[in-house]
């Protein structure tokens, strides 16, 4: 490097970032299980490639093969795995993660901003509550943050090289890699392509915006000759892209005008609700009750500064932009309640966006209304961002050392006693499947969500169940789908045992009479 001081300088702002990483990461780690269910699908399906079963439904007799989610995230966990069972393992490799992405995003902002803005908005970003509560609950955002950071830094890097020819430049076959595997880590990365290939379309990058395309199609083959060689059927996400409501499957499918109306009141509730509250978290909102006026200029005020952040970084600002709106507009097709579950990913980016948004406006009434000659440092944003910030974090860290809910402990000692004390062919319906198997290590299925109670008790059958779970979690498909069944049918579900306080009760389920009844009817 022609600048040693810089060079030097760049690593010091590195371990400033891998510092902050360490310290929020700890602070707010979260040692056990998450009880949300997908964190432990993750968990099984890096276990079966560990296993060298291949990517299989381990609670499920026979094991056999799965499409339900992408295999990117728990392709990253399987070497772990291999190592070790340890759950607390996984999550430390999340933080990796965390800093890897945090990183990679500094070192590209560097290229385009000062380098003690850049240092600022990426320390505002891991500063970001939600982007800590999902790193540390083993979950893929971390893993597709991660990728698409590297995807931006080798577009910049594919961008500048100077060689004449660009189908020799490397960074472009990496980029492709790149935004492919993120595509394989979360199918909502299909954005990440999207973004790119408009921005290169917006440069004049003709040829290459339609070799990308090419490449990234070819990066996705594999996953999809695999499903298709093994005989599983369409994604599974089409399929809740189109239900009215997924977790009622007897709502049917949405219409086209229903599609519109659901896309416009997840745009006014992202506008008016889960960005302010996630980007600026020191706002509070109530996602239940009709946006204000108040918040509809809060919304687009905040989206206004955001965007011109995204202009001061110039010559990709369109790639900022095009990625934002396709994930934004991804978010609006989905059929089931989101808040700011979704926007989790695309995070960082508008904390970055907020940032040199903030920056840029204040240095300019600065200059121009006090007639200063230098500017100030970026570096004293965070000072209000950590006061801001500080309040989420702590409740963040508090949830995350707050012991498990009685209703919880009770899920889980009845997982532990199945393990003890049935073998691991039993087969066990549980509203929670994938967390029952973690704990229980034998084979699960849930019930059909149908208010035919026949239906589900043929679901029961046909899933062979010796077992079944009436937990006290909370969801609304066991009282409204199983809890009847049960009561209509208590001849059929006989009390095992009992656990915990609120009690959880696991019902051993008469198959053969269930069989004769459902016959005779």
């Amino acid at each position: 490097m022609n600048n040693p001081e810089k060079f030097s300088r760049t690593w010091l702002y590195i371990a400033a970032i891998a510092a902050v990483c360490t310290a929020v990461f700890a602070y707010t780690f979260k040692p056990t299980l998450d009880m949300n269910g997908d964190t432990s699908q993750y968990y099984i399906y890096a276990t079966s490639l560990a296993q060298g079963e291949g990517y299989t439904e381990l609670g499920t007799p026979g094991h056999p093969p799965t499409s339900a989610f992408p295999p990117g995230y728990p392709l990253l966990m399987a070497p772990l795995r291999a190592l070790t069972p340890s759950i607390v393992a996984q999550k430390i490799l999340n933080g990796f993660m965390l800093f890897g992405a945090a990183m990679l995003l500094f070192l590209f902002l560097r290229r385009v901003v000062p380098q003690p803005l850049a240092l600022t908005a990426v320390l505002v970003a891991l500063l970001n509550y939600r982007v800590l509560q999902f790193a540390t609950i083993m979950m893929s955002e971390t893993a597709y943050l991660l990728f698409s950071a590297l995807a931006v830094w080798l577009l910049y890097r594919f961008d500048t090289d100077t060689s004449p020819k660009w189908w020799k430049r490397p960074w472009f076959y990496l980029l492709v890699l790149a935004a492919g595997y993120g595509y394989m880590i979360r199918t909502q990365g299909i954005t990440l392509p999207a973004g790119i290939v408009v921005w290169m379309l917006c440069v004049r990058k003709w040829r290459q915006a339609l070799a990308f395309a090419a490449g990234f199609a070819v990066t996705t083959l594999p996953w999809t000759l695999r499903n298709h060689l093994v005989g599983l059927g369409p994604s599974r996400y089409l399929d809740q892209l189109l239900a009215v409501n997924i977790w009622q499957p007897d709502a049917g499918r949405v219409s086209f005008g229903g599609l519109i109306e659901r896309g416009v009141d997840t745009l006014r509730m992202l506008v008016t609700k889960a960005i302010p509250n996630t980007v600026t978290p020191y706002l509070d909102v109530d996602y239940e009750a009709a946006a204000t006026f108040g918040e509809w200029v809060a919304g687009a005020a905040l989206i206004a500064v955001i965007l011109f952040g995204f202009w001061r970084i110039k010559r990709y600002f369109w790639f900022f932009t095009a990625y934002s709106a396709a994930v934004v507009g991804i978010i609006c097709l989905w059929s089931a309640p989101s808040g700011n579950r979704y926007i989790t990913t695309l995070v960082p980016l508008l904390e970055i966006g907020l940032t040199i948004g903030i920056y840029a406006l204040t240095d300019t009434v600065l200059r121009r209304r006090f007639q200063l000659r230098r500017t100030f440092s970026p570096l004293w944003l965070l000072i209000p961002a950590v006061l801001l910030a500080g309040g989420r974090i702590r409740e963040v860290a508090a949830e995350s050392r707050q012991p498990l809910p009685p209703q919880f402990s009770g899920f889980i000692d009845a997982a532990r006693a199945v393990r003890k004390q049935l073998p691991p062919e039993t087969v066990v319906c549980s509203r929670k499947p994938s967390v029952f198997y973690v704990y229980a290590g034998c084979h699960v299925c849930n019930f059909r969500y149908t208010a035919d109670d026949e239906q589900l008790i043929r679901g029961l059958v046909d899933s062979r169940v010796d077992y079944v779970l009436l937990d006290q979690l909370g969801y609304a498909a066991t009282w409204h789908y199983l809890y009847p069944a049960i009561q209509k049918h208590p001849e059929l579900f006989g009390v095992a045992a009992a656990f915990g306080n609120p009690q959880t009760f696991l019902l051993r389920f008469d198959r053969t009479a269930a069989e004769l009844k459902l016959r005779s009817e």
